[in-house]
């Protein structure tokens, strides 16, 4: 017989439920942009020559609606963290133990999506923020879960 311990560590389930988490999390976020954007098309549409600038004008007026507020990038890390506090407890009910691993992973895809936009933005303070929130939901998840 075979004394090999199977792994307990859900990746799968946990990576795919990350990434859930993150999809959802941005489909939340792209709500209010889809809510103006039928709002401008509506009022600038009719009266307008050209698609193109009513077009252009709506993208400009969503750019500067997601740059300059903060309580979109607030809510979508709340919303966020609380997507994968749900996910991370769907993943720790299948699992069967090493549930701090498997929680933790949960958070990995959003988090490496945090750090790749370090990369790519530069670091901000709110991107620090918002990779310890998005570990701090995953883990409260495990400490609920025991």
């Amino acid at each position: 017989m075979s004394d090999v311990k199977k792994s307990n560590i859900l990746w799968g389930r946990a990576i795919l439920n990350g990434v859930l988490a993150w999809v959802l999390g941005l489909v939340i976020l792209m709500i209010p942009a889809i809510v103006v954007a039928v709002q401008m098309g509506f009022e600038l549409g009719p009266q307008a020559d050209d698609s193109a600038e009513v077009s252009a004008r709506i993208s400009e007026t969503i750019s500067a609606m997601y740059q300059h507020n903060s309580l979109i990038t607030g809510g979508f890390i709340i919303v966020t963290a609380l997507l994968i506090f749900w996910r991370a407890w769907a993943v720790l009910k299948k699992a069967t133990g090493e549930y701090t691993v498997n929680g933790m992973l949960v958070a990995a895809f959003p988090i490496f999506f945090s750090l790749l936009s370090v990369f790519t933005k530069g670091f901000e303070l709110s991107t620090l923020a918002e990779m310890v929130v998005y570990a701090g939901a995953s883990y409260a998840a495990v400490y609920f879960k025991r």
